[in-house]
């Protein structure tokens, strides 16, 4: 079983680059890493929390600084990587999917 060191965090991104955004005016846009419009916050649900952290729990959401997140590992054998957050990084949290309207 993985679990986070005690003042550490680890994370699923769920808003994954390359994905598509819907503007006001409903024209999807897809999201590029690479580009200008990749810089920006990205949302995480939470996978594992350090015994040392208070602020947040296994299961929320929380929105990461740009940037501010390890390159990601593969845990056995699974599709989605789990991710390293900087905890200075961490703008807010939320209980339920901010992606999901």
């Amino acid at each position: 079983m993985i679990k986070a060191m005690p003042n550490k965090i680890l994370a699923y991104m769920i808003e994954k680059p390359g994905d598509y955004k819907k503007s006001q005016g409903g024209i999807f846009m897809q999201d590029k890493d690479a580009d200008v419009t990749g810089i920006r916050p990205r949302w995480f649900k939470v996978f594992s929390v350090g015994e040392k952290i208070d602020w947040i729990t296994e299961g929320e959401y929380v929105l990461v600084d740009h940037g501010r997140w390890s390159n990601g590992m593969s845990v056995d054998g699974q599709d989605d990587k789990l991710y390293l957050l900087d905890n200075e990084g961490c703008l807010a949290t939320q209980d339920t999917n901010p992606l999901q309207e």
